[in-house]
């Protein structure tokens, strides 16, 4: 079985920020988003990402928070439970030396389990691949019974393509999709 090695680092595309790279930690469960699927997504959102604020569900490599912000995002909070990814994120915007982000050493599904105070525009939900899709199924449940997402608020998602389907809340849409390699990904819109 080959073994799948990502880069070191990873540049940021578009924006502000463009061309600049991020450090990448070699870790098993650390996927990141890779540059055609960014590039689509933001196409799909170019009209939503000014001012947006962003929730980034599974944050890994915080690239897709790194692209928003880039693009002249409001801000965006990030979540991460894995202590080596949460340390080299926190090292990452050291260096971006970027205002606006906050980033929280969280398990996702708790942090989210509580009523929000605040509301996102832009949400990325990728979590670790698994083929029954729990965690992707819970996240979403929860950011819609607790009062995460704005009406409008568009919403990422991405998941392994041979996984188990898993069911939308009644009020979302989905706005666009596609298929790359294993990955399937999704954008969303809450009605």
């Amino acid at each position: 079985m080959k073994k799948k090695f990502f880069p070191n680092n990873i540049n940021i595309i578009s924006g502000q920020l463009k061309g600049k790279k991020i450090n990448v930690i070699n870790n098993k469960i650390l996927r990141p988003t890779m540059n055609f699927i960014r590039h689509n997504l933001f196409n799909w959102i170019m009209n939503d990402i000014y001012m947006s604020k962003c929730l980034d569900c599974y944050a890994g490599t915080g690239i897709l928070s790194f692209e928003s912000l880039s693009r002249n995002a409001h801000s965006a909070t990030l979540l991460e439970n894995n202590k080596k990814i949460f340390k080299e994120l926190k090292k990452n915007i050291f260096l971006l030396k970027i205002k606006n982000i906050f980033l929280f050493y969280k398990n996702t599904l708790n942090f989210l389990s509580q009523k929000s105070i605040i509301q996102y525009d832009l949400i990325f939900i990728d979590p670790p691949f698994c083929k029954n899709n729990i965690l992707l199924q819970k996240t979403c449940i929860l950011l819609e019974k607790n009062n995460w997402l704005k009406n409008n608020s568009k919403i990422f998602i991405q998941y392994k393509s041979e996984s188990k389907t898993f069911s939308l809340p009644k009020n979302w849409i989905i706005y666009r999709k596609k298929k790359f390699g294993i990955a399937r990904y999704l954008l969303c819109k809450k009605i």
